[in-house]
């Protein structure tokens, strides 16, 4: 028997699928009771012959508790929601200027007038708060960029929302030197949600 069976903490409990990426191997549910979440590995699923879960997807599990918290180590059920989830639309671009964004400038040489597209808006500087507000949330992400230069950089969410804001001081608090692009991480996040900012950073 696992260690992690030996160690159950809780035996046919009713979540529901947060996320799972079969491309990661893993997921989150979320507990019926409303105590929480709990980790998902694919090797639970491979155990109990089950497909990758989509959003949804109630099951009926044992849990234990885990190096980093609740994890299911087994699964009884699994039922498939009626209506599958659409799928997210994310960082879609911004739609083409239209006719009313092209203004007329000059006359032409033939008399006509020559069309020139309104100049674009400056971009906004995205300025790290020095306390920013809003309760801290553990998240999943890649890291999208790590730039030395301004020892900045993003990370882009598993889950549906902004990218998350870091710098050198994050990664210092969180006991690392640097971060490489395309790496996986846990992360504490606070703010708004339109410009979250990791506290901490963890690789995984």
């Amino acid at each position: 028997m696992s260690e992690e069976l030996k160690n159950v903490t809780a035996t046919n409990v009713t979540a529901t699928v947060k996320w799972f990426k079969p491309e990661k191997g893993f997921g989150f549910v979320r507990l019926a009771d409303g105590s929480g979440e709990a980790f998902l590995h694919a090797s639970v699923l491979a155990a109990a012959s089950l497909p990758n879960p989509v959003e949804g997807t109630t099951v009926v599990c044992d849990l234990a508790q885990g190096a980093k918290g609740p994890q299911v180590v087994a699964i009884h059920s699994a039922t498939p929601p009626e209506t599958p989830p659409a799928p997210r639309a994310r960082n879609q671009r911004p739609p083409r200027p239209t006719a009313s964004a092209v203004q007329p400038a000059f006359q032409g040489e033939d008399g006509g007038e020559a069309m020139v597209r309104a100049p674009k808006p400056p971009r906004e500087r995205r300025e790290r708060s020095a306390e920013p507000a809003g309760p801290a949330t553990m998240a999943y992400g890649t890291v999208r960029w790590y730039n030395l230069d301004s020892q900045s950089g993003l990370i882009e969410p598993w889950e549906e929302g902004a990218t998350v804001y870091f710098d050198r001081a994050t990664l210092r608090q969180s006991g690392l030197d640097i971060v490489a692009d395309g790496e996986d991480v846990r992360y504490l996040a606070v703010g708004s949600e339109d410009a979250p900012v990791a506290q901490r950073v963890e690789l995984i």
